[in-house]
């Protein structure tokens, strides 16, 4: 079969969360390009006080995802997904009247917040969906899919900017608010499976489950890898555009161009790639890919000595590489967590599992900047060593890691999913 051949994982009666996935990255592409941009054209902010409210707001939301383990646990991931969508539409919503910096970091952090308690239950209503043995396809897919709406919703936010200005700004913030209500009443509609007998009905309650994942120290060593690979994922969104433009002279449509080779190799090959690493280890998957990155940060570090008329095709090839090394770690990470985390306590696990994306989100832009001020060369061997560092935690961790968290397991038919 063809969907065999590509990865895909069979879909069944969760229809309404593969849309929602899709409709949530249009609306989220639509905005997030020009998020900046909109408080300082619509709500006539200057650029500094946008970037610093947004900034605020963000790392005000960073412990969040703490709160959201719990919610998790107690709750279940459909239904904080669903509060937390609903959350973001009217969040965005409230976004239209905001004209000044202290309106903008409270609702700013109403709109931070719900993103958090989102991508803690995501991987947790992925895990419920599709069951053991098929979360690996599953992950791919969710992760193709978004790619897909993001780069289809920033080509289209590019052309509403461009043609009707101002007004552009605000169909793109109503468009977003009503992406996530359609997400909300999608995934109100969808069928979860019931929780394994024999579950426990009373999780660990206040900080009693995230000191219990703490003591788990071979998964720590798994976030503090990803801690590295996170913020390596993020060099070419926050990095690479700033060193090809100001250290490499190279026209701004360039950087665009790479961020598009990024999402369409993600959107294409992300499935595909899943099922070729279905009989490999996931821990040396996640090996490969920290060497992967750490030869792409090497050349990159390197460019500057090429002829100029080679940096240009050189950097495409480069990037083509990088993104490589993105799809064998997003191809693996989510379900090494979640089939590493008991049950009973996911939530919690994934809290810690998000702290450390949210840690490197907001690490990454500063780091990698203040770097390359002090030497052009500077970020990418700072990267280098981060993503062997990397490698030597997977390495340590490996053996200690539970077999089903390291080795893909047979298919449960017992899933909704199949």
């Amino acid at each position: 079969m063809v969907s065999e051949r590509l990865g895909f994982p069979k879909v069944g009666a969760a229809r309404p969360f593969v849309l929602a996935t899709l409709v949530d990255a249009l609306g989220s592409g639509l905005f997030l390009p020009f998020s900046v941009l909109y408080f300082h054209h619509a709500g006539g902010l200057p650029l500094a006080d946008a970037g610093l409210g947004l900034s605020i707001a963000m790392l005000a939301a960073l412990p969040a995802p703490l709160l959201g383990g719990s919610v998790v646990d107690r709750v279940g991931p459909k239904r904080t997904i669903v509060a937390s969508s609903a959350a973001r539409a009217v969040g965005f919503l409230l976004y239209l009247p905001v004209h000044q910096l202290a309106s903008l970091i409270a609702v700013g952090f109403l709109v931070a917040v719900a993103d958090r308690l989102f991508w803690v239950a995501h991987p947790a209503l992925v895990a419920e969906l599709a069951g053991p043995g098929r979360r690996d396809r599953w992950f791919a897919l969710t992760t193709a899919l978004r790619c897909t709406g993001l780069g289809l919703g920033g080509l289209l936010a590019g052309i509403a900017v461009s043609r009707v200005g101002t007004t552009g700004y605000y169909l793109l913030t109503i468009a977003n608010a009503a992406s996530f209500a359609c997400c909300t009443a999608l995934l109100l509609h969808l069928p979860v499976p019931p929780r394994p007998r024999g579950t426990p009905a009373i999780v660990p309650s206040g900080l009693r489950g995230i000191w219990m994942v703490l003591a788990d120290r071979p998964f720590c060593g798994v976030v503090l890898a990803n801690l590295a690979f996170g913020i390596a994922r993020t060099a070419l969104l926050v990095g690479v555009p700033i060193y090809t433009v100001q250290v490499l002279k190279l026209p701004a449509w360039l950087a665009g161009m790479l961020y598009a080779e990024y999402t369409a190799l993600i959107a294409i090959g992300q499935t595909s790639m899943v099922r070729r690493l279905e009989r490999h280890r996931r821990t040396r998957v996640l090996m490969l890919a920290a060497c992967i990155w750490a030869a792409a940060f090497l050349l990159m570090a390197g460019t500057p000595a090429l002829p100029h008329p080679a940096v240009g095709p050189f950097i495409v090839v480069v990037a083509g590489v990088y993104t490589v090394a993105v799809m064998l770690h997003v191809g693996v990470i989510d379900a090494l967590v979640v089939e590493a985390a008991p049950s009973q306590i996911r939530g919690r696990y994934l809290a810690v599992y998000q702290l450390s994306w949210a840690t490197a989100t907001a690490v990454a832009p500063g780091l990698f900047t203040l770097l390359l001020a002090w030497r052009t060369v500077a970020p990418w061997i700072a990267l280098t060593l981060l993503v062997l560092l990397a490698f030597a935690s997977m390495v340590l961790t490996e053996p200690h890691l539970s077999s089903q968290a390291v080795r893909r397991s047979q298919p449960d038919p017992g899933t909704i999913t199949g």
